[in-house]
C-alpha cells in the first residue's frame, strides 16, 4: 500500500528510554518493541516538513536526544 501523497514514513532513533508520559506525547508514532538496544526507536507517517519539525521541537521539549532518522521506503 502506497503512501498518500506527500505523507512519507519516517524512524526516529533516541538515545533515551521513553517514559509513560514521554510516549504520550507523540500519538502519532509506534514505539519498536523489536530492538534490543538502551534507547527508543519511533516510527510513523509524517504528513509534511512542518509535522516534521513539530516532531524534532517536541523531541527537544522533552531533552530527548535524536541520534539518528530516516525517511523509510513507501
Amino acid at each position: 500500500m502506497r503512501a498518500r501523497e506527500g505523507v512519507m514514513r519516517y524512524e526516529f532513533i533516541l538515545e533515551e528510554r521513553l517514559t509513560p508520559t514521554m510516549r504520550e506525547a507523540f500519538p502519532e508514532l509506534q514505539e519498536s518493541a523489536a530492538i534490543e538496544m538502551p534507547g527508543s526507536v519511533l516510527f510513523g507517517a509524517v504528513l509534511d516538513g512542518p509535522h516534521l519539525h513539530g516532531l524534532l521541537d517536541r523531541f527537544q521539549t522533552f531533552g530527548l536526544t535524536l541520534v539518528e532518522m530516516r525517511r523509510l521506503p513507501d
